[in-house]
């Protein structure tokens, strides 16, 4: 009798683990979507800086604890939004670096910005004829590593494709003003030096997206 109850006991247990598993499931999965589209991209850190090196070797060691690198390596931003970004990161219960590292970090990704992405760059042309200043802003920001225009970009922000149908004029206007002073929880600040011409432009490129 006590064997069979102890059988009972066990499987029970074993149901109830198997239950805690695939019910953490969902949760696990939403630290897996900054690692889908991987590309395969290829650093060759013997010509950086000593110290840049350094914060690519503090980067490999800490952002591969929970991304994949390359996956790491493929948005581009602005200082301040990689500034905003680290600090989410470190911030992050399953994060295990410090300020000092943190500062390492993002001097190595704002060295990557400035020298591999920057060659990489496409021009301001597309097939249909020369892109709009305001999709010059939005490209140059890095807004499609988390936002989709037409299907092209990221998915962890909303999609872009309809906002000009979605929002009036001011509703986009009062929108990006909370973004470029910073009081947006949920999006990293515009570069300080964003002039009022080039928040225009931005507005006057989101309000024609209207996915017709």
């Amino acid at each position: 009798m006590k064997k069979s109850s102890l059988m009972r006991l066990m499987y029970g247990l074993l149901i109830a683990g198997l239950l805690c598993a695939f019910g953490a499931a969902p949760t696990f999965a939403q630290f897996r979507l900054f690692t889908q589209n991987r590309e395969d991209i290829k650093i060759d850190t013997a010509g950086f800086p000593a110290d840049i090196q350094k914060g690519y070797q503090v980067f490999r060691v800490k952002c591969n604890e929970c991304h994949n690198l390359d996956t790491s390596l493929k948005p581009s931003m602005s200082s301040a939004q990689w500034a905003f970004e680290v600090k989410r990161m470190q911030n992050m219960p399953s994060s295990h670096f410090n300020d000092v590292e943190a500062k390492s970090i993002l001097n190595f990704l704002n060295y990557d910005e400035l020298h591999r992405k920057s060659l990489n760059k496409p021009s301001a042309t597309t097939s249909a004829g020369p892109v709009s200043a305001g999709r010059q802003f939005y490209d140059a920001q890095g807004c499609e590593s988390c936002h989709a225009i037409g299907g092209n970009g990221g998915s962890s922000g909303p999609s872009l494709s309809d906002v000009g149908k979605r929002l009036s004029r001011d509703q986009i206007s009062q929108t990006i003003q909370t973004i470029r002073t910073g009081k947006s929880s949920s999006m990293p600040p515009l570069p300080a030096d964003t002039s009022d011409q080039q928040i225009k432009d931005l507005i006057d490129f989101l309000a024609t997206l209207k996915d017709n």
